[in-house]
């Protein structure tokens, strides 16, 4: 059994966003209430944390999560790394080091935002993240007993990382995906893809292009992340293919 709980659905400025009123800022309908985007996953026991967005902590609190195996980061932009200070929480109340897992510029920049973390004498107090920087080319490997295979995926002019574990893939930030890589999401039950807004954007898939995207990979169920405000829910989940629907904030799947 496998679970995977939404625990933000939402784009770097998150929805609301500050000072806007506009149908989806202002509405009262909880599913148009996006925390910054991060997924959770449960699965033979082992918990991994795909990114530390900026509401790490209002989001592990909301989903009862209190330990961690593992963290995947997917890349360092501000929205998907910025929370990983209350890492030190469950770092102290277990008495351990997080094993966390990327590329190289993604764990490099970390290690540049995140550089009192590395202080000897800050670790010995638990008084900061506390991590064991796992560097990933792109091919499978192991948290505890989960296999995962990454996924490279273009965000604009970068390369990043999705993320297959079983037959779940996660995607966000991505506006276009090789051929190749293409291949590792066939035979999904659930892929979690993003889907920024209905205008075209240079780095991440629009609606249209993440409908075509998952009608490519036929997943039994897509769900879209990473919305902005731009989307209001129910009136945007009327219009979708059967089997692909906007997720939301606290949204759980559960895999047999």
């Amino acid at each position: 059994m496998m679970k995977v709980v939404m625990l933000g659905s939402g784009t770097s400025q998150g929805v609301p966003i500050i000072g806007c009123k506009c149908e989806t800022c202002t509405s009262e309908n909880p599913k148009d209430k996006r925390l910054r985007v991060s997924a959770f996953v449960e699965t033979d026991g082992t918990k991994i944390l795909i990114d530390t967005s900026i509401d790490f902590r209002q989001q592990l609190l909301r989903a009862d999560v209190s330990d961690l195996d593992a963290i995947l980061f997917t890349h360092h932009h501000v929205d998907h790394i910025f929370g990983l200070d209350d890492l030190r929480q469950i770092n102290q109340r277990h008495k351990k080091f997080v094993d966390i897992y990327g590329n190289k510029m993604t764990l490099d920049e970390i290690k540049v935002t995140f550089r009192y973390a590395l202080d000897e004498e800050l670790i010995s107090y638990m008084a900061v993240p506390m991590m064991n920087f796992n560097y990933l080319e792109n091919s499978d490997f192991q948290v505890k007993n989960v296999k995962v295979t990454p996924v490279e995926v273009w965000h604009g002019r970068i390369k990043i990382f999705g993320y297959r574990i079983g037959k779940f893939a996660y995607i966000t930030d991505c506006s276009s995906i090789p051929e190749t890589e293409m291949e590792k999401l066939f035979g999904l039950d659930l892929l979690i893809l993003n889907a920024l807004r209905h205008a075209p954007h240079p780095t991440h898939f629009n609606l249209e292009q993440a409908v075509e995207i998952a009608q490519k990979v036929k997943a039994k169920q897509t769900y879209f992340t990473h919305i902005t405000h731009d989307i209001n829910h129910d009136k945007t989940n009327a219009v979708l293919p059967p089997g692909i629907e906007l997720g939301y904030d606290g949204l759980e799947i559960n895999l047999g």
